[in-house]
């Protein structure tokens, strides 16, 4: 069978101008029967072209999108932002919304599938969202564990990728979180905190959006069931 091709976007230093990514995407769209593709930004014109050469697209983790998106000003502890990515992926996001092709987002990549479909986000956990049990969202443990619980919402697209848990623990590398959800998603995990650290859409024919990051755990657990569960979408 034709392994899908899966495009996979890049984090970009906008004062060095170099492209980044963890090999851990890599590695676990490979490990899950996809042949993963890095992209580079590239002019609005040619993104549906773009778009039709892939089977599925995975919006990765990296850098605070720009809030002026969602229609807010920048509150103090907002973190590094990068233009040109933020540029770039909208674009993307939109080209693809358009094709009906999976799509994947992890970390940042949920945060702006979020905010292209219309939803908003807690541009700083610890100084915007109070609530008397907020936990860590921003580890100090090593990428590949799992540091807080989060629990799954039955019949979502994200709990069949876990059959019979109701709740899994996660990494967590963020101080940012989805605030409104875009019109028509529907949380799928959250955190005790009541964090949303899951989302997916139910209008769009696969869309998952997820907080933590599933493929730093691609060697040792069962987390690699989000990227085969993806991968057997896109075929």
């Amino acid at each position: 069978m034709k392994k899908p091709l899966i495009a996979i976007t890049q984090n970009f230093n906008e004062t060095e101008f170099t492209y980044g990514i963890a090999k851990t995407y890599v590695e676990s769209v490979k490990k899950a029967g996809g042949i993963p593709v890095l992209l580079t930004f590239i002019d609005d014109k040619d993104l549906d072209q773009l778009v039709k050469r892939f089977d599925g697209f995975i919006f990765t983790g990296g850098p605070d999108m720009e809030p002026n998106y969602f229609g807010e000003q920048p509150v103090p502890a907002l973190g590094t932002i990068t233009p040109s990515r933020d540029y770039f992926e909208v674009q993307l996001a939109k080209a693809v919304l358009k094709s009906g092709k999976p799509i994947l987002g992890i970390c940042r990549g949920c945060q702006v599938m979020n905010v292209v479909c219309g939803g908003t986000l807690i541009q700083d956990l610890p100084s915007q969202y109070k609530v008397d049990n907020l936990i860590k969202h921003v580890q100090s443990a090593p990428r590949w564990h799992a540091s807080h619980a989060v629990e799954l919402v039955p019949g979502t697209k994200l709990a069949e990728c876990f059959p019979g848990e109701t709740t899994i623990r996660v990494n967590s590398y963020h101080h940012q979180a989805i605030k409104d959800l875009a019109p028509n998603w529907v949380v799928s995990a959250k955190a005790p905190d009541g964090v949303i650290e899951a989302a997916e859409a139910t209008d769009y024919p696969y869309l998952m959006a997820i907080q933590w990051h599933p493929e730093t755990f691609f060697d040792y657990t069962n987390f690699d069931a989000v990227f085969k569960k993806f991968i057997k979408v896109c075929k």
